[in-house]
């Protein structure tokens, strides 16, 4: 596979994660994302276009070509490795783990990948629950906005466009919103905008855009 410019590699995984959430990928939500001026993110499309990565709709819609999604899908499988290797083996705060995998994904060789890969015994998911490519969530999983008071639930995944704060992944983990781990939705708030949950860990109570950006994160138990 061609090697790529980590400018362009990180690019790539944000349209890659995009497309997964269902959200629709124009030059300014780059610029938005990556905290990048809009010139610059201009000459880094051209370049992708001209390297057969993205197709530019007349809609200014960005869609990654079958090139693109092959070298999209293997920087996701690495950075999902780099967290879960970071996470469960070097002891890594789960809430910190995303940060770090960022930097350590653009410096593994295809050696690197799969021998890291047969050492954890090849993971499907990340720490987060993200699926590794390949591997998907339940049928059944659904968000948490589409859940009613009363429901009991089990958190399957964060969806990634909240790893980007450390300070919001530490909530949650201080609260245990993370996979594997069952909450009961106590209330849900049009008027506050917002979902409250409880455990044995205690309550917590979450604005509605960002249980709306946590795709896919949980499964009805009850």
């Amino acid at each position: 596979m061609t090697e790529h410019s980590q400018v362009i590699e990180e690019y790539l995984l944000l349209l890659y994660k995009m497309d997964h959430a269902g959200e629709k990928a124009k030059a300014v939500t780059l610029a938005n994302r990556l905290e990048t001026s809009p010139p610059t993110v201009h000459a880094t499309i051209v370049r992708m276009q001209r390297d057969g990565l993205i197709t530019v709709k007349k809609s200014k819609e960005l869609f990654l070509t079958k090139e693109g999604r092959k070298v999209a899908e293997d920087i996701a499988y690495r950075h999902n490795l780099s967290e879960y290797f970071l996470c469960n083996t070097l002891g890594i705060p789960w809430y910190e783990v995303h940060q770090h995998a960022h930097r350590l994904e653009h410096a593994m060789t295809p050696v690197v990948v799969k021998k890291l890969a047969e050492f954890l015994k090849n993971p499907k998911f990340c720490p987060h629950g993200t699926p590794m490519p390949g591997s998907s969530l339940p049928k059944d999983t659904i968000t948490l906005t589409e859940t009613t008071a009363g429901m009991t639930v089990e958190i399957k995944m964060i969806g990634e466009v909240l790893e980007d704060s450390v300070d919001l992944m530490k909530i949650l983990h201080e609260h245990r919103i993370m996979p594997g781990n069952l909450h009961k939705i106590t209330e849900i708030s049009e008027v506050m905008r917002s979902i409250s949950l409880e455990s044995k860990d205690g309550p917590l109570t979450l604005p509605f855009h960002v249980a709306d950006f946590t795709s896919k994160i949980i499964r009805k138990t009850m």
